[in-house]
């Protein structure tokens, strides 16, 4: 993982734009300078609630992982794009002025089922 870390964060330099999904947003966190931990139990299955921090909505979404990105260490510039409604755990990570964002959960999967396509 750490070698792909490196290369995003190279990609970081430019302002060709990123989108991670799943270890994309722990990928793309951890390039920024954020840290991850280990969950205690994990957020798994099709009905994880999301909050989108910008506008205050939940969407219902697909979630297999056991790590998440610390909000409290994320750089700068960062900030979290999604939080987890259960938990409390990051969900996404958006950059303020460049294109730069990820979520942790998988909007392919259709939760809603095209609650999540505006990301794309």
């Amino acid at each position: 993982v750490k070698k792909t870390v490196d290369h995003v964060r190279t990609a970081l330099k430019s302002e060709k734009p990123i989108f991670g999904i799943c270890l994309g947003n722990q990928i793309l966190s951890l390039a920024a300078g954020a840290k991850t931990y280990k969950m205690k139990y994990g957020n798994r299955g099709m009905n994880q609630p999301v909050v989108d921090t910008r506008t205050g909505r939940c969407y219902i979404t697909a979630q297999n992982h056991g790590f998440a990105v610390d909000n409290s260490t994320l750089p700068a510039g960062w900030k979290p794009l999604f939080i987890n409604g259960n938990d409390g755990s990051n969900e996404g990570v958006i950059h303020e002025t460049k294109p730069f964002f990820s979520v942790q959960f998988h909007p392919e999967a259709c939760g809603g089922p095209t609650d999540t396509d505006f990301l794309f």
